[in-house]
């Protein structure tokens, strides 16, 4: 029997469309069922297209929400803030707030909200909204899928733009290719 991948697998290595699925796949998954889900990079999975939650494995205390008392069930609130961090995870290989998480964050409140490298500037808004100190203010699990669905829209709209540009060049090169050989040699 083969392992599966996990996030911990593709951390840093994720593009952005990815990290979009991956929260838009849980955060559903979250309203849907209200299991205790104990969501860490290990026990979420990819299942052929889907990100699922398996194993319900302990609490990682970099991944669990700075309000988050040890033993007691996380409530939505906190599996935004655990989503968000997994996700600020998956997409730098890097655990946040310098490596100590939401336990760092709880002894340092005021710390700024972390930036992803690569101008996702979408991304990082939702993340900031996941991350928020007070509970109270935090996106609701609703919220982040609807905004996660989006961002993955999004993603599979520049990409159908990008296809439609790289054939519109093949075909300009062929033409100029066609130009330059006998046309029996090429195929417009």
């Amino acid at each position: 029997m083969s392992r599966k991948t996990t996030i911990r697998d593709i951390a840093g290595f994720c593009p952005e469309d990815a990290i979009w699925k991956m929260m838009y796949d849980i955060s559903g998954l979250l309203i849907q069922d209200e299991d205790d889900y104990v969501l860490t990079p290990d026990s979420i999975v990819i299942d052929g297209q889907m990100f699922i939650v398996e194993d319900n494995h302990d609490s990682v205390s970099e991944f669990m929400a700075p309000e988050h008392k040890v033993g007691h069930k996380p409530n939505a609130q906190e599996q935004v803030w655990t989503l968000g961090a997994i996700a600020y995870y998956v997409a730098t290989g890097h655990i946040v707030f310098g490596g100590y998480g939401g336990r760092y964050q709880k002894e340092h409140s005021s710390i700024a909200l972390p930036i992803l490298p690569k101008g996702l500037l979408n991304l990082t808004s939702v993340l900031h909204q996941c991350l928020c100190y007070t509970p109270e203010e935090r996106i609701n699990l609703k919220k982040l899928n609807d905004l996660s669905q989006a961002g993955l829209l999004n993603c599979e709209q520049i990409h159908r733009q990008e296809l439609v540009l790289k054939e519109e060049e093949i075909k300009e090169n062929k033409k100029q290719c066609g130009e330059k050989w006998p046309e029996k040699m090429i195929k417009l």
